[in-house]
């Protein structure tokens, strides 16, 4: 789709006009370079050049300021912007000059594949437009152009709508529910779904479909063979599959096919080849949205992952010094998670316990052995340096920046309800209910445990303790429900 594109590329850097010009040549283009603004000016007079790949920061001038001079002697000639890092500003001086679009350094060939189909869809445009403008007598022509910039728009606000979809998707949404969805919103097709190969036939499973009508999925849709030339050594290279009514896309990550989007029926029986190349257009745009997703969920998860491994060990250290610690953390978490869902916490916030119900007195890292290990009771100086541990808890964890949120919890879960605790004095609603549950299970532990200056008490006798410090210490709703779990027979 690129062949025969004459393709400018300004910048600075050898490597960088290297690796675009093998690429684009790759792909058919008929490729030009300049080390600076003045051989680029130079370039654009003597060649009919298409696009222009411009970078932002050159040797003698400014690539922004350059547009408006390419602009002026080349109106028709489509200008990408190209920078090593992301400026909205620049963006925005960019667009308003008459850039099509930006790229960030360094660059994905496939994103650079899609704005380079993208920006020569748009020149045609633009040259189409300025000779009709040239021969204004011809109203067909003029006509013909106004019902293809209306395809125009209406092809940007769809683009819009699809990347707007995706960032939307929280943590807690299948991608691939999600992305089907989009497919079925976005195409004109009577059928659509999100296929894995299954290892021993290679027959492709089906994980999740769209049914236009929204019936279920009839059961020899859920198993389908994917066409014979569509091997195994070429899934990963080929763009896209058309055998019969059905479009197949390898949706691929870091390189390899991960599975399959398959499209079935236009809905308007139309399968000209315009019709099926903006499917495939929009398609390619789903799926390089969904991989950039799922790569962010899986990077996501390794560093939240690392993070967690590294305050594991932080709370090992502690387990060292107080062997009371390891075993309350775990029994705190477990009865948190129970008490969270008898008072119906969001989902979100049980994985906000699973993280900090294990290292909610992280914080007693900072306390001397002197205070954390004594056997007798606390004195008041004694005891007001222990209550900092909730702070040193959250000054640890906020050091993750992915971890902000639990953070707060470990600051706030020696409030009290009646805004007389610690370290901030909230009171109610103010603190957070992942930190209210956490205190009465904290609470509930701490007194039925034996230490080494007192005896633990009996269920029933810290039940009434609670039940007095309700309102007061504790959120009296639940108080009300974790009352109802202990009564109910829960067992440590």
């Amino acid at each position: 789709m690129l062949e025969g594109a004459k393709i400018l590329i300004v910048d600075d850097s050898p490597d960088i006009i290297m690796i675009l010009s093998d690429f684009l040549e790759f792909n058919g283009c008929e490729v030009y370079t300049a080390a600076c603004g003045k051989e680029a000016l130079d370039m654009l007079g003597k060649e009919d050049i298409e696009i222009v790949i411009l970078d932002v920061q050159l040797p003698d001038i400014n690539g922004i300021s350059l547009i408006d001079t390419i602009k002026v002697d080349k109106p028709t000639t489509a200008v990408v912007m190209a920078t090593g890092y992301y400026d909205p500003n620049f963006v925005i001086d960019a667009m308003k000059k008459g850039a099509s679009d930006f790229l960030l350094k360094p660059f994905e060939f496939d994103k650079l594949l899609l704005v380079m189909m993208r920006v020569i869809r748009e020149r045609n445009l633009l040259v189409e437009k300025e000779s009709m403008m040239l021969n204004l007598e011809d109203k067909k022509k003029i006509e013909h152009l106004n019902r293809e910039l209306q395809k125009k728009i209406k092809e940007l606000t769809t683009m819009y709508h699809i990347s707007n979809k995706f960032n939307s998707i929280n943590i807690f949404e299948d991608i691939y529910e999600k992305m089907m969805q989009i497919v079925g919103e976005t195409l004109d097709v009577r059928s659509c779904g999100y296929y894995v190969s299954d290892p021993e036939t290679d027959d492709l499973v089906l994980y999740t479909g769209h049914m236009k009508d929204g019936a279920a999925p009839d059961p020899d849709w859920k198993r389908i063979s994917l066409p014979s030339d569509f091997n195994k050594d070429d899934r990963g290279a080929r763009k896209h599959l058309v055998r019969d009514n059905k479009v197949y896309l390898p949706l691929v990550i870091q390189g390899e096919p991960i599975g399959f989007i398959m499209t079935e029926s236009r809905l308007n029986g139309s399968r000209t080849p315009k019709a099926v190349e903006n499917d495939i257009f929009f398609l390619r745009l789903i799926a390089e949205n969904a991989s950039t997703q799922i790569e962010n969920r899986m990077l996501y998860e390794s560093l939240f992952e690392s993070i967690l491994h590294t305050l594991r060990s932080l709370i090992i250290a502690i387990n060292k010094r107080d062997f009371y610690t390891d075993g309350h953390c775990k029994r705190v978490t477990n009865l948190s998670l129970i008490l969270g869902e008898r008072v119906n916490i969001s989902e979100y916030e049980k994985d906000v316990i699973r993280v900090v119900g294990p290292v909610h007195d992280l914080g007693k890292i900072g306390i001397p052995d002197s205070i954390l290990l004594k056997p007798e009771k606390l004195t008041d100086d004694e005891y007001l340096i222990m209550k900092s541990h909730s702070e040193y808890g959250e000054e640890i964890v906020s050091r993750f920046e992915i971890l902000a949120k639990e953070a707060k919890i470990i600051r706030h879960h020696h409030e009290r309800y009646d805004g007389r605790g610690y370290p901030d004095r909230l009171a109610g609603d103010m603190i957070p209910v992942c930190s209210r549950v956490i205190a009465v299970c904290d609470a509930y532990d701490a007194m039925v445990t034996d230490r080494p200056y007192r005896k633990g008490m009996e269920a029933d006798e810290v039940l009434t303790e609670m039940a007095r410090c309700s309102g007061s210490q504790f959120d009296p709703a639940i108080v009300q429900a974790f009352t109802e779990i202990i009564r109910d027979g829960y067992e440590r």
